[in-house]
Protein backbone atom coordinates (compact mmCIF):
# COMPACT_ATOMS: atom_id res chain seq x y z
CA UNK A 1 0.00 0.00 0.00
CA UNK A 2 1.26 3.47 -0.90
CA UNK A 3 -0.25 6.29 1.13
CA UNK A 4 -0.77 9.94 0.25
CA UNK A 5 1.04 10.99 3.43
CA UNK A 6 3.89 8.48 2.82
CA UNK A 7 3.60 6.87 6.31
CA UNK A 8 7.35 6.36 6.60
CA UNK A 9 8.88 5.63 9.99
CA UNK A 10 10.38 9.00 11.01
CA UNK A 11 13.22 7.51 13.06
CA UNK A 12 14.36 5.11 10.32
CA UNK A 13 16.48 6.12 7.35
CA UNK A 14 15.27 5.68 3.78
CA UNK A 15 17.12 2.37 3.53
CA UNK A 16 15.85 1.19 6.92
CA UNK A 17 12.27 2.07 5.92
CA UNK A 18 12.59 -0.20 2.87
CA UNK A 19 14.54 -2.97 4.64
CA UNK A 20 12.21 -3.17 7.63
CA UNK A 21 9.37 -5.15 5.95
CA UNK A 22 11.83 -7.72 4.67
CA UNK A 23 13.54 -8.09 8.04
CA UNK A 24 10.12 -8.39 9.68
CA UNK A 25 9.39 -11.31 7.33
CA UNK A 26 12.64 -13.01 8.41
CA UNK A 27 15.03 -11.95 5.65
CA UNK A 28 18.55 -11.61 7.12
CA UNK A 29 19.46 -7.97 7.77
CA UNK A 30 22.33 -7.79 5.27
CA UNK A 31 20.27 -9.41 2.51
CA UNK A 32 17.38 -7.03 3.24
CA UNK A 33 19.72 -4.03 3.06
CA UNK A 34 21.21 -5.14 -0.26
CA UNK A 35 17.79 -5.69 -1.79
CA UNK A 36 16.64 -2.38 -0.29
CA UNK A 37 19.58 -0.57 -1.92
CA UNK A 38 18.77 -2.17 -5.26
CA UNK A 39 15.09 -1.23 -5.05
CA UNK A 40 15.82 2.35 -3.97
CA UNK A 41 18.49 2.75 -6.64
CA UNK A 42 15.93 1.74 -9.29
CA UNK A 43 13.73 4.58 -7.97
CA UNK A 44 16.50 7.18 -8.02
CA UNK A 45 17.25 7.10 -4.30
CA UNK A 46 20.94 6.40 -3.82
CA UNK A 47 24.16 7.68 -2.28
CA UNK A 48 23.74 9.75 0.86
CA UNK A 49 19.95 9.76 0.44
CA UNK A 50 19.91 6.15 1.66
CA UNK A 51 20.97 7.31 5.13
CA UNK A 52 18.65 10.31 5.31
CA UNK A 53 15.63 10.37 7.58
CA UNK A 54 12.27 11.12 5.93
CA UNK A 55 12.25 14.69 7.23
CA UNK A 56 15.45 15.29 5.25
CA UNK A 57 13.99 14.08 1.95
CA UNK A 58 11.75 15.98 -0.46
CA UNK A 59 8.13 14.93 -0.85
CA UNK A 60 8.91 13.19 -4.13
CA UNK A 61 11.82 11.33 -2.54
CA UNK A 62 9.65 10.29 0.40
CA UNK A 63 7.01 8.95 -1.97
CA UNK A 64 9.66 6.99 -3.89
CA UNK A 65 10.87 5.51 -0.59
CA UNK A 66 7.25 4.56 0.18
CA UNK A 67 7.02 2.87 -3.23
CA UNK A 68 10.31 1.10 -2.51
CA UNK A 69 8.95 -0.16 0.80
CA UNK A 70 5.91 -1.53 -1.03
CA UNK A 71 8.08 -3.24 -3.64
CA UNK A 72 10.25 -4.77 -0.93
CA UNK A 73 7.28 -6.70 0.44
CA UNK A 74 7.21 -8.86 -2.69
CA UNK A 75 3.52 -8.21 -3.34
CA UNK A 76 2.44 -7.95 -6.97
CA UNK A 77 -0.61 -5.78 -6.21
CA UNK A 78 0.01 -2.14 -5.34
CA UNK A 79 -2.76 -0.06 -3.82
CA UNK A 80 -1.97 3.66 -4.09
CA UNK A 81 -4.14 6.13 -2.19
CA UNK A 82 -3.74 9.59 -3.79
CA UNK A 83 -0.02 8.91 -4.42
CA UNK A 84 0.54 12.41 -5.84
CA UNK A 85 -1.71 14.36 -3.49
CA UNK A 86 1.18 15.93 -1.56
CA UNK A 87 3.50 16.50 -4.51
CA UNK A 88 4.26 19.23 -7.02
CA UNK A 89 3.63 18.62 -10.73
CA UNK A 90 7.18 17.50 -11.54
CA UNK A 91 7.29 14.91 -8.75
CA UNK A 92 3.71 13.84 -9.50
CA UNK A 93 4.73 13.07 -13.08
CA UNK A 94 7.73 11.02 -11.83
CA UNK A 95 5.55 8.98 -9.47
CA UNK A 96 2.93 8.27 -12.14
CA UNK A 97 5.69 7.26 -14.58
CA UNK A 98 7.08 4.84 -11.98
CA UNK A 99 3.64 3.33 -11.32
CA UNK A 100 2.95 2.97 -15.06
CA UNK A 101 6.32 1.29 -15.56
CA UNK A 102 5.59 -1.14 -12.73
CA UNK A 103 2.23 -2.00 -14.31
CA UNK A 104 3.29 -2.20 -17.94
CA UNK A 105 6.85 -3.50 -17.76
CA UNK A 106 7.08 -5.40 -14.49
CA UNK A 107 3.61 -6.99 -14.37
CA UNK A 108 2.35 -5.35 -11.18
CA UNK A 109 -1.32 -4.73 -10.68
CA UNK A 110 -1.47 -1.03 -9.73
CA UNK A 111 -4.72 0.32 -8.33
CA UNK A 112 -4.81 4.08 -7.79
CA UNK A 113 -7.50 5.93 -5.86
CA UNK A 114 -7.53 9.56 -6.95
CA UNK A 115 -9.62 12.65 -7.47
CA UNK A 116 -7.14 13.85 -10.11
CA UNK A 117 -8.77 13.35 -13.51
CA UNK A 118 -5.41 13.81 -15.31
CA UNK A 119 -4.14 10.69 -13.56
CA UNK A 120 -7.37 8.88 -14.34
CA UNK A 121 -7.03 9.77 -18.05
CA UNK A 122 -3.58 8.11 -18.12
CA UNK A 123 -4.92 4.91 -16.55
CA UNK A 124 -5.74 1.75 -18.46
CA UNK A 125 -9.10 1.33 -16.73
CA UNK A 126 -11.16 3.82 -14.75
CA UNK A 127 -14.07 3.25 -12.41
CA UNK A 128 -15.95 6.00 -10.64
CA UNK A 129 -17.93 5.75 -7.44
CA UNK A 130 -20.94 8.01 -7.76
CA UNK A 131 -24.01 8.11 -5.54
CA UNK A 132 -23.10 4.78 -4.01
CA UNK A 133 -22.63 2.92 -7.28
CA UNK A 134 -19.52 1.94 -9.18
CA UNK A 135 -19.48 2.67 -12.88
CA UNK A 136 -16.81 1.86 -15.44
CA UNK A 137 -15.76 4.93 -17.41
CA UNK A 138 -12.85 3.56 -19.40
Amino acid sequence: MIFQAFQLFPLLTALENVSFPMEYKGVPKEEAREKGKTVLDSLGIDGDKLSRYPSNLSGGEQQRVAIGRTLATGAKVILADEPTGNLDDENSDKIIDILKQLAHQQDFCVIIVTHDMEIAEESDHVWRIKDGTIEMIK
